[in-house]
């Protein structure tokens, strides 16, 4: 998609959903505000601008810094009114426009500002590999330490009642690392469903993933989940196969330390490096 959450979800106090002012965007800032209507959070509607740098013989005039923050804050205030008319004035939207390089200023914004969660748009099918591999969302996503929640153009709101967390059993560096993910469960009366994708059959898992398993049962407790493993040599594939028929309304990551997430993303023999185009992905960093 990161930061352990507080235990109660109402607690949350920002979501922030930083914008290009592209449609994609506008919808990811959307879906963010269901989010911030369920959980009393503040949205801080956030664009990154980044003056061009020209090499010319002769004199060319560039806006001032102070007009190309005008012109972003113009933008921002029509975002937020178009916001509070189809949502309500049911929570409060700060626009923020900062200078530098979107993916470091986003980054140091959501950790200074302690952001509880960031809301991006992905652009068309949502290829990881393909289409955002290098881009500002994937940087974002691979790198922050706050939950990160990437949503596809085409994606609609709508409750979130099926989690799928996709996991490898490996060690969870730090318990409250599930917080992100609880809470949302708690939010919306989720399932969660532990997918473990094994590259063959009859696959015996080491004793430290069978740990881990009973670990993760142990830290669920309270909410309603299960386990579930299918055999499919292509993990994003083995994924995408259980979404489809469960017709899930999320997709987790639980990368450790980035190994997880890192072998998704560098896996070269596959083209088709795409999670469902209809299910959010939430990226949980420890």
């Amino acid at each position: 998609m990161l930061v352990t959450l507080p235990h109660t979800i109402n607690t949350v106090k920002i979501i922030l959903a930083p914008t290009d002012f592209s449609k994609t965007a506008r919808n990811a800032i959307n879906y963010a505000a269901e989010i911030a209507k369920r959980t009393k959070a503040k949205i801080v509607l956030l664009h990154v601008y980044h003056p061009p740098v020209i090499i010319a013989e002769a004199p060319i005039v560039l806006p001032l810094p102070a007009d190309f923050e005008k012109e972003c804050m113009n933008r921002l205030k029509k975002i937020r009114y178009g916001l509070l008319t189809k949502h309500g004035h049911g929570f409060n939207v700060e626009l923020v426009c900062l200078n530098g390089l979107a993916t470091e200023v986003i980054s140091e914004y959501a950790k200074t500002n302690k952001a509880k969660l960031i809301v991006v748009g992905t652009h068309g099918a949502g290829y990881l590999e393909e289409k955002l591999l290098g881009s500002i969302t994937s940087e974002i996503i691979k790198n922050s330490v706050i939950p990160v929640l990437s949503v596809s153009g085409n994606v609609k709101f709508k409750s979130i009642k099926k989690i799928v967390v996709a996991t490898d059993y490996e060690q969870l560096e730090s318990k409250t690392i599930l917080d992100p993910l609880k809470e949302m469960a708690q939010l919306y009366k989720s399932h969660i469903y532990i997918l473990n994708i094994a590259g063959e059959e009859n696959a015996v898992p080491t004793t430290s993933q069978a740990v881990e398993g009973i670990k993760l049962d142990h830290l669920l407790e309270n909410h309603d989940h299960s386990f579930h493993s299918l055999i499919n040599k292509d993990v994003v594939k083995g994924i995408n196969e259980f979404v489809d028929a469960l017709r899930s309304d999320m997709i987790v990551m639980l990368p450790r330390s980035r190994s997880f997430m890192q072998s998704i993303l560098k896996k070269s023999e596959s083209k088709a490096m795409a999670f469902h185009t209809t299910t959010p992905l939430l990226t949980i960093h420890s």
